[in-house]
């Protein structure tokens, strides 16, 4: 068993007290904290880093622009790529550029667009990039020379800050060290606050409050030089079902310390549930109030969404318009062949849904020369036997994963980054408290599947100690998948388990194992008598065929291709029976 992070092919920069952060202050449409790196996560630098709160910056954003005709190959001007002289006035703001697009002639290295926007007067910069990732930026060509600090976003951040900037908004920005910056600050940081513990859930599961329900928390930050002695903290969830909230308080906390106040702590909150669930978006906000004025206030307020749905199960952020996952950035393990990305699911009352698929989203590397067109993406339901309490029992392992469902999903054509679905050959039902794992798969090098970065579950996962979104690469399973901040952006599909058609689950005499199958396939009759085997490909075509023995016998499938494959006994006296098999 593993719980490191998978080898990422970007570096993901964690926001905790004392250290950098990078939020939007304004407007409230994309306010709150991004991942970013920035100049001390490269080498090179004239600025080492921001945890000294001097070097903190808060103003105004504006694009910066050199003039450039055209647009780049991501169809963003070339002119916002400044590797020219700014034209623009930029004194005095936080001047937002982009990377240089991979393709044009227009190349320039990210320390000369920032030299260049501090030629012209700006305090800082907001490097969007031309993938949806984060990297360590070197300070190559004139780093050295840079002594104003940046923020490196990803591209799909970076589309929201452009989006209004373009519309013409006031965008307003902190970059740095709060820590002592001010007299009376406190605030909340997103890995020390209790997510919801899922995002979207069935309302087939969540009939009540004894059936749905978490706990609730946060670490309450004082940022500030002045002791705290009056402060609260305010945790409301709002939607379908009605508004619930809690206010407990007053506490005191001196600078720059921190109070814990949690469901079932010392500080104690008492845990979120309503009588009844009706399906929608809910809201859960915490909200910390010194009472007195906060000089910086912006971080006062943290919210996160999670739904009650008809049919999806997942840990991702939920789309408002289309109630599916949404991703905010591609990943996969690198130097990976095989990638599995995957999430856990387990419920007293898992018995009411069958699984029906799931569904996902995939990009292709930028400079990878492919497309999505025909890419096949197997998507699989474990059933997780391995026997364990949480990720510190020492039990806890992947060595009994047993397909229960899959099926396979062709792309039709290059749906770049669009969430699809992929359904399973054969909806099946689930059953209480059983361990789930539900993955997609990817074989590709150059294929990237989607994922959400806007929930961080670090507190979430440390106070249950659950694996929600384990993955696995050539370096075997990880427990905690990428980090308990970044989830993947998939579901399961479910529906009512009463709609099932289990009359035409015949109940099998025979057994093929195991399932799925590496090089080794046992098949055993269901009959006191040996028979014949035959594995048909899903053309039909039959790929092997074998006499097996009254007691069973292995078969060699070293040859087959990974897929899906049909192994029928044909037995002397019996009825036939047909398995689905997955090959890997």
């Amino acid at each position: 068993m593993k719980t490191l992070f998978t080898l990422l092919i970007v570096c993901l920069s964690a926001t905790a007290f004392g250290q950098v952060s990078f939020s939007i202050i304004e407007p409230a449409s994309i306010a709150g904290g991004y991942n970013f790196t920035s100049n001390g996560d490269g080498t090179d630098w004239g600025l080492p880093n921001l945890l000294d709160p001097n070097d903190a910056i808060q103003d105004t954003c504006i694009i910066a622009e050199d003039g450039t005709t055209g647009l780049n190959a991501q169809g963003i001007p070339l002119s916002y790529e400044v590797c020219g002289p700014v034209i623009n006035n930029i004194a005095g703001k936080i001047a937002v550029v982009y990377r240089y697009d991979g393709s044009s002639s227009n190349v320039c290295w990210y320390a000369e667009k920032i030299l260049n926007c501090q030629n012209a007067g700006a305090i800082g910069v907001i490097m969007i990039n031309r993938d949806d990732a984060i990297i360590d930026v070197p300070g190559v060509n004139g780093g050295p020379q840079c002594t104003i600090p940046f923020a490196f976003i990803s591209s799909s951040d970076g589309a929201l800050l452009r989006a209004r900037l373009e519309a013409g908004d006031d965008v307003i920005a902190f970059l740095g060290n709060k820590s002592g910056l001010y007299t009376d600050d406190g605030g909340l940081i997103g890995e020390s606050t209790y997510a919801p513990i899922i995002a979207s859930t069935s309302s087939m599961i969540a009939q009540d409050n004894t059936e749905f329900g978490f706990d609730v928390g946060a670490s309450v930050y004082n940022f500030g030089s002045a002791d705290q002695n009056n402060v609260s903290l305010t945790a409301t969830v709002t939607g379908p079902g009605g508004t619930w909230t809690e206010t407990v308080g007053p506490y005191s906390i001196v600078s720059g310390d921190t109070l814990n106040i949690y469901t079932g702590g010392p500080n104690n909150i008492p845990a979120f549930s309503l009588p009844t669930y009706p399906e929608g978006r809910y809201t859960l906000t915490y909200e910390v109030d010194l009472g007195i004025p906060d000089s910086s206030d912006f971080d006062n307020t943290l919210t996160y969404d999670f739904v009650i749905s008809d049919d999806v199960i997942s840990y991702s952020s939920i789309d408002t318009l289309t109630g599916i996952p949404t991703p905010s950035a591609n990943f996969r393990a690198a130097n990976s062949g095989s990638f599995l990305s995957c999430q856990h699911f387990r419920d007293p009352n898992a018995s009411r849904l069958g699984a029906q698929g799931m569904y996902f989203s995939a990009v292709t590397g930028f400079d990878s020369g492919i497309t999505l067109d025909g890419e096949e993406v197997p998507i699989t339901l474990y059933q997780w036997d391995d026997v364990f309490t949480d990720l510190n029992d020492p039990n806890l392992d992947f060595a009994n994963l047993n397909a229960i469902a899959f099926g396979f999903y062709y792309y039709p054509s290059d749906l770049q980054g669009e969430t699809v679905y992929g359904e399973f050959e054969t909806p099946v039902q689930l059953a209480d408290n059983q361990r789930y794992l539900a993955c997609v798969q990817v074989n590709n090098a150059d294929v990237f599947l989607g994922h959400d970065t806007r929930i961080d579950y670090t507190s979430t996962i440390g106070h249950y100690l659950q694996p929600h979104v384990p993955n696995q690469s050539d370096n075997g399973f990880f427990a905690l998948g990428f980090g308990e901040d970044l989830s993947p952006a998939i579901a399961l599909r479910v529906m009512d388990a009463a709609l099932l058609d289990l009359d035409e689950v015949a109940i099998k005499n025979g057994s093929v194992y195991p399932n799925p199958a590496n090089d080794v396939l046992i098949v055993k009759p269901g009959t006191n008598e040996s028979a014949q085997v035959q594995i048909t490909d899903m053309s039909g075509r039959i790929v092997l065929s074998s006499d097996v023995l009254m007691d069973g016998s292995s078969l060699d499938i070293s040859s087959l291709k990974p897929g899906a494959y049909t192994v029928t006994i044909l037995n002397k006296t019996l009825e036939n029976e047909s398995f689905k098999v997955l090959v890997q």
